[in-house]
């Protein structure tokens, strides 16, 4: 009878995996049926089962033209379709994905047609990969966006996009990094409710930052997290102007406050950016009286150089200096590199009653750190601050969406100026707190 036992426990450990396999496959279906179902939205038609509902081709080509945002060529068979109309209503989708350079290779109509739901779900992988997260970097986005989220989230330790997302606390830091003062308790939540965690960073996600919960809570929490689920789901946070794209941008502008920096690729060609972000953080480059920012030519030798400045501090860049300084460059990478220099943001001044000034530029929203020596019973509501414009006069603060919010550590202030220019910040009653920091 013992020797039964090896071959039995061989038996439930085939049939566990296969448990955990199919349950990983579960929750890639229902995350890539919610993606394709928001890209079917404008229409009343909806996706229920993946593996039969693409079959006649009508549906496939409308998520297309909804992607592609312009018209399939051909005419396309509606009503109560043929076979072999279904197979041309299918290869009409693939070639106009194929046209706009999506590789759907070993993908044929007929196995769309037939149902084969593996190659199916393989398909919708590649039009995530185009059309949402849009990178065609030599660097797999998935390597990227783990680099991003790894710099603007070091106080958790981020190795893979499975298990690291279960219990909700990265999910809750993230989102406090998008927005200040939405989740300031991340660090104190309890990983034995990270359902709860997860229910509730998605929704605030949803609601403050209009993330679609297109994985659920459950899926979220479950030991079977789908990788490619979560990078779907995650990649909203870095997608060009999504919040933390935008987040990040607002870290460079408050270390560079002269310099108007509008997005993460070509403002970046020519190494001028790089260089004053390096030297921001207090790193240094070398040989700058060499470096030509007018000539194009010069660009990769210029952000060859502030890249050497920047690993010295180091923080290693995942692209080379050729392709930041390609004028079709990808910014995901360069984003990334934003974000590890930001990380090293010199260490804060302390204030207590002096007036703290800054650069700003209308309808940018500008968020200001508080860190309180003794903050214990502070309660936020007792924190008054005065506002002065760059013409000197105080600034009602209803007109400037002047919001202030709790945090671990202290407050967050933030306010929109209707006015280019300095402003000045200054508390006109601490309430007796002292050792206020300021960062900026």
């Amino acid at each position: 009878m013992a020797a039964h036992v090896p071959a039995i426990e061989e038996l439930q450990k085939e049939r566990l995996k296969a448990e955990s396999h199919q349950k990983w496959i579960d929750i890639q279906l229902n995350t890539f049926t919610n993606w394709l179902n928001l890209q079917l939205s404008p229409s009343s038609n909806r996706i229920e089962d993946l593996s039969t509902d693409l079959s006649d081709g009508v549906k496939l080509i409308q998520i297309v033209e909804s992607l592609q945002q312009k018209i399939c060529t051909g005419k396309v068979y509606i009503d109560d379709p043929t076979e072999i109309q279904c197979l041309m209503n299918v290869q009409m989708a693939l070639d106009a994905l194929r046209e706009d350079g999506v590789r759907t290779v070993n993908i044929g109509s007929h196995d769309i047609v037939n149902g084969n739901l593996k190659l199916i779900l393989g398909l919708v992988w590649c039009l995530i990969q185009r059309y949402q997260i849009a990178l065609k970097s030599k660097i797999p986005p998935k390597k990227l966006m783990m680099a991003w989220l790894q710099s603007v989230l070091p106080d958790i330790r981020l190795t893979n996009f499975r298990t690291n997302w279960n219990d909700g606390k990265a999910l809750s830091a993230l989102l406090e990094y998008c927005q200040p003062g939405l989740c300031p308790e991340w660090r104190s939540l309890n990983s034995k409710t990270g359902l709860e965690n997860c229910e509730r960073g998605l929704s605030l996600a949803e609601i403050y930052l209009d993330i679609p919960a297109i994985l659920s809570a459950k899926d979220l929490h479950s030991a079977d997290l789908d990788e490619l689920s979560s990078i779907t789901y995650l990649s909203y946070y870095v997608r060009r102007n999504g919040p933390g794209y935008i987040a990040t941008l607002e870290r460079v502008r408050r270390l560079l406050p002269d310099l108007r920096v509008m997005d993460f690729d070509r403002s970046w060609n020519d190494g001028y950016l790089l260089k004053r972000l390096v030297e921001a953080v207090g790193g240094e480059v070398e040989e700058i009286e060499e470096m030509d920012f007018n000539e194009p030519a010069c660009w990769p030798e210029n952000v060859r150089k502030a890249l050497e400045g920047a690993l010295k501090l180091e923080v290693a860049s995942l692209v080379s200096a050729e392709d930041i300084a390609d004028p079709d460059s990808e910014y995901l990478g360069v984003m990334a590199l934003a974000a590890a220099l930001c990380a090293l943001e010199p260490v804060e001044k302390v204030a207590e009653s002096a007036p703290q000034m800054t650069s700003c530029y209308r309808n940018q929203q500008l968020n200001l750190d508080l860190t309180f020596a003794d903050g214990k019973g502070f309660r936020v509501e007792e924190l008054e601050a005065v506002v002065t414009g760059p013409k000197g006069a105080p600034v009602d603060l209803k007109s400037i969406e002047f919001r202030k919010a709790r945090t671990v550590q202290g407050a967050v202030l933030s306010f929109i100026p209707k006015e280019e220019g300095h402003h000045k910040i200054s508390q006109s009653d601490l309430n007796g707190f002292k050792g206020v920091t300021f960062k900026w």
